[in-house]
């Protein structure tokens, strides 16, 4: 059975940034299904061509931020598989590292590289791959990690904020995956990942009740497999998955649902099809549930505008809205949701909204509704179909054509395009996913 339009148009929100009109209509003949495969689909994802920036020895890490920044909002803006993006987003805030400490964006950047390759893919890989990734090895001090001065940075989160959750370990595993991850740390020389043996422990270890020469991987491998660890795992990510793709807290049984559908192979792409065909995904209190995320926000405006990176610099109002890129605010992560909201917060959202009217406004965008032969319902209407406003309330609506209709009154029409660029991004409507 075809999908309606505010159904593809949701989808397209939570699995991607937003929608055309056009891709809409494209995918409105589908069934959920084949409606869910389609958004799970990598198809057409264009090749990675980092910015040049990245690889010049003469430029500081902030420039290169500001590109990689631009660069990445660019790519989940115009990318035609947003899934993958919007994943590497997800597994940055899972597996955390951050600039501040790292203090080398090319080893941010490769961590980005590692999250986007995997992250439709093998969870277990990917949390291997992690694990010994450079910025990883940096922002949790396992580089300094050796024989007779275990560092528990890495093995507390590992198991804490990574896999099986607060509460499902005891300090003496912490102290086990400590000693079992000595020696794995980075070259001094050439900062890649390298196992120095001198620097490994290799004395018999107790970590979850089993006595032997434990080596870092092998302690993944045991969350991964052992049958209570495994489950842990799956409810813990699941549910993480579950509050950053649909927002409210999942009930016990759409929990287990969508936990059971991971654990089988702990694939990604298998827990995100369990999410977005479970039918509580599809109801009144998910879809109005779910506060976009300061880069949502603005991606969705520059997907809406056309605008790049370069021309909406978005690096210098996402630190202000609460979620500067490759910057979290500690090893937990940003939160979701609510967390979101604040009244400094609203401010630098509506701060960006107005920046950016201005140079849309150049670009063209909504240009018509300058032209006074079109009515205010179809001015407003035009604002809307142009940022995916797809199902606005009646206040929302009246509020902007009373008001479009005030400034033609008041012979300002020329500040309808401008204006309409601005509010429309700041309607309740645009902020929810």
């Amino acid at each position: 059975m075809p999908t309606s339009a505010p159904d593809v148009a949701f989808l397209l929100r939570r699995a991607g940034f937003g929608a055309t009109p056009a891709r809409i209509t494209e995918l409105m003949p589908l069934g959920r299904s084949a409606l869910v495969d389609a958004v799970l689909s990598t198809t057409g994802e264009p090749p990675i061509v980092p910015p040049a920036i990245l690889a010049d020895p003469d430029q500081g890490d902030y420039p290169k931020w500001v590109a990689f920044t631009q660069w990445w909002v660019d790519r989940m803006a115009t990318s035609p598989a947003p899934i993958v993006e919007k994943m590497t987003l997800f597994w940055h805030n899972h597996f955390v590292s951050g600039r501040g400490k790292v203090e080398s964006m090319a080893a941010m950047y490769q961590q980005n590289a590692l999250y986007r390759s995997l992250a439709l893919g093998d969870f277990a890989d990917l949390t291997q791959r992690m694990a010994i990734d450079p910025a990883m090895l940096h922002y949790l001090d396992n580089r300094f990690n050796r024989v007779g001065a275990p560092n528990q940075n890495f093995a507390r989160e590992l198991m804490e904020l990574f896999t099986i959750g607060v509460g499902n370990y005891t300090e003496a595993d912490v102290d086990a995956s400590a000693r079992a991850w000595t020696g794995h740390r980075t070259n001094n020389t050439t900062g890649a990942y390298e196992f120095f043996a001198p620097w490994h422990d290799t004395g018999p270890k107790t970590f979850m009740g089993i006595t032997k020469n434990w080596d870092g991987p092998d302690v993944i491998t045991h969350l991964l497999t052992n049958a209570t660890t495994k489950n842990l795992m799956a409810r813990f990510v699941a549910r993480k998955l579950w509050l950053f793709l649909a927002g409210p807290e999942p009930s016990a049984g759409t929990l287990t649902t969508i936990a059971n559908a991971f654990a089988t192979r702990f694939n990604t792409t298998d827990v995100l099809r369990a999410i977005f065909m479970h039918n509580d995904f599809w109801t009144p209190a998910v879809r109005q549930g779910l506060v976009r995320s300061p880069l949502e926000f603005v991606v969705a405006i520059m997907r809406a505008t056309g605008l790049n990176g370069a021309t909406a610099n978005p690096q210098w109002w996402l630190g202000a809205m609460g979620q500067e890129p490759l910057d979290p605010p500690n090893v937990s992560g940003w939160k979701t949701n609510g967390y979101w909201i604040s009244t400094s917060t609203a401010s630098a959202r509506a701060g960006f909204a107005r920046h950016v009217s201005w140079r849309a406004r150049v670009a063209g965008v909504l240009a018509t509704t300058a032209d006074p032969s079109l009515t205010a319902p179809q001015a407003v209407q035009l604002a809307f179909d142009t940022f995916g406003v797809d199902q606005p309330s009646a206040r929302t609506r009246s509020i902007l054509e009373a008001w479009v209709t005030a400034q033609r009154t008041a012979g300002q029409g020329w500040a309808v395009q401008p204006n309409l660029l601005t509010l429309v991004p700041l309607t309740p409507e645009f902020q929810l996913a």
